[in-house]
């Protein structure tokens, strides 16, 4: 993230001393020059005037020092090269003397108002630069979607606005964290010393001074409203005349913004826990509503046939007890699935499905799901065409389990006079196995069909299960770096494709 003007950190910095020392003198130097070429060829009255060029520009430029010295050497070339006799600093006419005198004296004061002319106009322009500073960085905090970002862009705003090197320090698990974590702030081991001293006493801290004689920066706390807590820091120490004025009044700005700008993180985040924990209850809340409405049915079935059994067993004769024995095995089949899936889907939320995938070819997969799938699959005509011998990179359990739950996804919602097809096929890097049935199709949209817990039809005349078939095909597909898509034909009914990559890629 950048502020979205030049920093202060890119301007020109101004010369050392002894340059503009040396450049005023290089003017008075010029200007002598000129003047008394001016006086040899071109004799001009008043070339006095001339000296008075070089204290403005070197004023202007360079500061009062170095156009002061220029005014006095200015004074003292011109009594020297063009005032009788030359080549002394001796005057022998008495209006001279006072020519020169008045010479010093317009220099001195040109000097001082060229200096001061340029001392405000330095002041106006470094006001006008922070005040853009602190507007960027209030945009910038706008923006700023976590506490790293809020970090990088007070500290960008920091080193623009003083032209020093700065940092912001978050306060994390208890101890103060520089932003990026890792990134070099140049902060000495004084210098964190210094600012936990700022944070705990609340107090701002000097460079140099007690509590932390070897801090080079100064430091401010920042304590939002939130208690959210981190530390200014700017390097004021290698300022060559001194601290800035009006620092201070500049820290509390940019203090307030970052506090405020915590608290919107706070609170952002926040927002954010309460949104996860009020998803976690509606999930426990389906959970609890699949497992009431689709659970308690197989086990009435079981405890209704074992009673049965139990109870009347001199009364039932050998088919009854065999089809009540049937009826409590299938229905606790049916049970032991919903109790997988459920437990699939706990290990696809928490990212602990092994994956070991491996050369499979297509039609063991289909042989393999056709047979858990049978129970659903029971009364529909089954079609399969695994010709083409195509091998995936599948994980074969996983991809057995997801394909097994496409199929019962199939046998639950088509009627038992349609037909169900399966088919192999592969295209470029992938291969597939589709499922095609005859039903009424996917209601719209199909896409949260995928969700958990979501079954296509309302009410309690809805297909039995947990709403959780397509969620794990899906979940088990991505797993394995394949997806599973659905679409309804414009012929009518449906088809839910498993694409998992080929083991050798075309």
């Amino acid at each position: 993230m950048s502020l979205d003007a030049q920093s202060g950190a890119d301007r020109p910095q101004s010369l050392p001393s002894i340059a503009r020392y040396a450049l005023a003198v290089f003017l008075t130097a010029v200007t002598t020059l000129a003047a008394v070429l001016f006086d040899k060829f071109t004799p001009t009255p008043n070339l006095s005037l001339l000296f008075v060029l070089p204290v403005v520009i070197a004023a202007a430029s360079f500061g009062f020092g170095p156009s002061l010295m220029s005014a006095v050497l200015g004074a003292l070339a011109f009594n020297y090269f063009l005032l009788a006799p030359r080549y002394t600093l001796s005057i022998a006419d008495r209006e001279n003397t006072w020519a020169l005198v008045l010479l010093l004296i317009v220099a001195a004061i040109v000097s001082a108002v060229a200096a001061q002319a340029r001392r405000r106009a330095d002041e106006a322009l470094r006001s006008a630069d922070q005040a853009a500073a602190l507007r960027a960085l209030a945009r910038s905090l706008v923006a700023a979607t976590d506490r790293t970002a809020i970090a990088e862009s007070a500290t960008l705003a920091l080193t623009r606005v003083f032209n020093a090197p700065s940092v912001l320090l978050l306060e994390a698990a208890g101890e103060l964290v520089a932003s990026p974590p890792g990134a070099p702030s140049g902060l000495s081991e004084a210098d964190m010393e210094g600012a936990r001293w700022a944070l705990a006493s609340r107090l701002p801290t000097k460079a140099g001074e007690y509590p932390v004689a070897g801090a080079v920066f100064d430091f401010w706390p920042v304590v939002s409203a939130q208690r959210q807590c981190a530390v200014i820091g700017v390097r004021l120490a290698d300022f060559n005349d001194g601290r800035p004025d009006n620092v201070d009044r500049l820290i509390d700005t940019v203090a307030s913004y970052v506090a405020v700008a915590l608290d919107r993180e706070h609170f952002a985040s926040r927002a954010v826990e309460t949104q996860v924990q009020m998803a976690s209850q509606r999930l426990k809340g389906d959970l609890l509503a699949a497992v009431s409405h689709d659970l308690k049915t197989p086990l009435a079935t079981i405890l209704f046939s074992l009673q049965s059994l139990q109870r009347f067993h001199g009364e039932h004769g050998a088919e009854a007890r065999a089809e009540l024995l049937l009826l409590a095995e299938k229905e606790t089949e049916r049970l032991g699935g919903m109790v997988s899936n459920l437990l699939d889907m706990g290990r696809i939320d928490a990212d602990a499905v092994p994956v070991r995938t491996q050369p499979t070819h297509a039609a063991e997969l289909v042989a393999g799901a056709l047979e858990q799938a049978a129970q659903a699959l029971a009364g529909h005509a089954v079609e399969r065409d695994a010709s083409g011998g195509r091998v995936l990179l599948a994980d074969p359990q996983l991809a057995e389990t997801a394909l097994a739950n496409l199929l019962q996804n199939a046998g639950k919602h088509t009627p038992a006079d349609c037909a169900i097809r399966v088919r192999v096929g592969g295209d470029g890097e992938d291969g597939w196995i589709e499922v095609e049935d005859d039903g009424p199709g996917f209601p719209e949209p199909i896409e949260p069909l995928f969700e958990k817990f979501t079954r296509g039809v309302d009410g309690d005349g809805r297909a039995p299960g947990t709403g959780l078939g397509l969620a794990i095909a899906r979940g088990f597909a991505e797993a394995q770096g394949g997806r599973v898509e659905a679409f309804n034909r414009a012929s009518g009914g449906a088809t839910v494709r498993l694409i998992l990559p080929l083991a050798e890629r075309q």
